[in-house]
């Protein structure tokens, strides 16, 4: 399915599922965006079974401007952004739209903030967990050093509030004042 077919999706849409030509041109959208490496190796990290099965973890409710596949989407290209805020996400999106010819979608925050508070933490554990099998089986025996597999950890923090919730599933690091923002 190429550009030109994307479709947009609308409030009066019938419900999306994994056949529906909404889906797929998301779908596709997705793995192209995030596949261009240029290395075949790696094309394979987000499989169409991988957002198959992120998909199907979001049974029911109507269809909305951001459906999941496309909130993940947004999400990725946000987290990967320099300029990490929801507006810039979605004027990036709005971009892209207008330079392949289509309509471009809303540039109001409210509704996609909205939907990536419905993206589930286990669904994106699950996803990330199973792209980086994906990567890690696709990468080449030439990649390994002297026949190892390495794992290299880049020194990436993670901020979120200090709720009592957070604090049980995320304990602060025992050299942390108590009460500060939980940084990982």
């Amino acid at each position: 399915m190429d550009y030109k077919s994307h479709v947009t999706i609308n409030a009066l849409s019938k419900p999306m599922t994994k056949f529906s030509p909404e889906y797929l041109s998301l779908a596709d959208d997705l793995r192209r965006q995030y596949a261009l490496t240029g290395d075949e190796n790696l094309s394979g990290i987000l499989t169409n079974e991988d957002l198959d099965n992120f998909q199907s973890q979001y049974k029911g409710g109507r269809v909305r401007d951001f459906p999941p596949i496309k909130t993940l989407g947004l999400f990725m290209h946000q987290a990967a952004s320099e300029n990490k805020s929801c507006c810039n996400a979605l004027i990036a999106d709005t971009r892209d739209q207008v330079a392949m010819g289509l309509e471009p979608g809303k540039t109001s925050n409210s509704a996609y903030c909205k939907a990536r508070q419905r993206l589930t933490e286990s669904s994106l554990v699950t996803l990330l967990t199973q792209s980086g099998n994906n990567l890690d089986n696709s990468s080449p025996e030439s990649w390994r050093w002297s026949n190892r597999r390495v794992v290299i950890a880049d020194g990436s923090t993670l901020s979120m509030p200090d709720t009592v919730a957070n604090q049980k599933a995320y304990p602060q690091h025992g050299s942390q004042k108590k009460g500060s923002e939980i940084r990982s």
